[in-house]
């Protein structure tokens, strides 16, 4: 493993026990949460393979809905907290997306949920042949992940949007990228986010790359896309931030969602 996964381990490892409170706010609830519920299929009854479960609550309201859930992420304390938090309704294991998911079976999974890892994933080839691999044919993979357009105005501008108010907390997101210059738009580069200012020192790492770079490994994994939605404000979003919400509307959105089928 090298270092940059190893940091981003430890940035988890780190977050675990106030992943909640960091997860749970109105830009996800309202505007993230709404966009992937609307691409997943029915989980009642069907296997469901959440990759990059965090904390698990994602996880266990799939179970809640009849889904039968395995969670796996690369974060050990993360998964500790799962299981403390949600071990009676669904299964917790560690696991590397960057690694062959070797402890799951071929065609086992009916759905694979991937919400906002492979944003930290410097190549997609694994992951996305992976989740071909243990999915049964016509199977579903749901994955949200950073917009590429978003990163890169980000970078290249070293400005995140300020959604304190919806957050009801202060992130102070300080954006350092890798290499100083300008950012070329069709490469894929590394860059930090530093939650909690510029002196943080547990640093998010990320790898933003071109629409392109997102979308050719999960055709070349046996992927057939059939939906791309660009979450954006929803109605009650709107009437609790009005001014927030006016901002994000002419700003490229913060995610991409994508529904495909194996």
């Amino acid at each position: 493993m090298d270092d940059d996964l190893r940091a981003i381990e430890r940035h988890y490892d780190k977050l675990a026990a106030n992943w909640t409170e960091i997860t749970r706010g109105s830009t996800k609830e309202q505007i993230l949460f709404p966009a992937v519920d609307s691409l997943l299929p029915d989980v009642s009854g069907k296997r469901v393979l959440d990759a990059g479960c965090g904390d698990g609550h994602y996880a266990a309201t799939l179970a809640e809905r009849g889904g039968d859930v395995l969670g796996i992420d690369a974060s050990a304390e993360m998964v500790r907290v799962a299981r403390e938090r949600y071990g009676d309704k669904a299964e917790f294991r560690r696991a590397d997306l960057t690694d062959s998911l070797s402890s799951i079976e071929d065609n086992t999974m009916d759905i694979v949920l991937c919400q906002h890892v492979i944003s930290h994933l410097p190549s997609l080839e694994t992951p996305l042949s992976e989740f071909a691999r243990v999915l049964r044919p016509g199977g579903s993979l749901v994955v949200s992940t950073h917009h590429p357009f978003h990163d890169f105005l980000i970078v290249r501008d070293r400005e995140y949007p300020n959604t304190t108010e919806a957050l009801e907390m202060d992130l102070e997101p300080h954006v350092v990228p890798a290499h100083e210059g300008d950012p070329q738009y069709h490469e894929t580069e590394r860059f930090e986010i530093h939650w909690g200012g510029p002196d943080s020192d547990n640093p998010g790492t990320y790898f933003r790359r071109p629409l392109s770079a997102l979308l050719e490994p999960l055709l070349s994994a046996g992927f057939s896309l059939s939906e791309l939605v660009e979450p954006e404000p929803t109605e009650a979003f709107c009437e609790s931030y009005p001014a927030l919400a006016d901002e994000l509307e002419h700003r490229p959105s913060r995610a991409v969602c994508l529904h495909a089928v194996r």
